[in-house]
């Protein structure tokens, strides 16, 4: 491949990672538009398709609701060798919310994650401190089944 290529391919790649973290194109017909406004044009649906896997681009709702490409490294969830258990003190309820404390720290990243599993597990959202997560659970009168099923994802074991 030539220096040109190379470099219309690099320029190529740090457009479609640009447009892919405004997190607003659910198709890829509106990514090859996006693009040709870029000066990419001929964008094939084979070859946004190619990028979105070597990219590693997965389909998920953003703040808006939307359905929408999104690439891995704006998902937030943790990497880490530690395991999620050890950094979790213990998770409580009070019959309208669901409270779970973490290290110095870990709030953010482990609130990322339960936003990320949302409704489906009976999370209706969370608000994150450094130390504190609070958890809105979708339905109250299920609030110990909501706890436990978190209780269950994150493999916690103390209260």
């Amino acid at each position: 491949m030539s220096e040109d290529k190379k470099q219309q391919e690099s320029n190529l790649i740090q457009v479609f990672k640009r447009l892919l973290k405004e997190q607003c194109y659910g198709s890829q017909g509106q990514l090859a538009d996006a693009l040709a406004e870029q000066g990419f044009n001929n964008m094939s649906q084979a070859k946004i398709s190619r990028l979105l896997s070597k990219l590693g681009a997965v389909k998920m709702r953003n703040t808006n609701s939307q359905i929408v490409y999104i690439l891995p490294d704006e998902l937030a969830i943790p990497k880490s060798k530690q395991s999620i258990e050890s950094v979790i003190i213990g998770i409580k309820h009070n019959g309208m919310q669901i409270i779970l404390k973490t290290g110095i720290g870990g709030a953010p990243l482990i609130s990322r994650m339960l936003d990320s599993l949302g409704e489906p597990v009976g999370i209706l959202g969370t608000l994150a401190g450094d130390d504190t997560i609070f958890i809105a659970p979708t339905e109250i009168d299920r609030i110990d089944e909501i706890t436990q099923s978190i209780r269950d994802l994150l493999d916690i074991r103390k209260d």
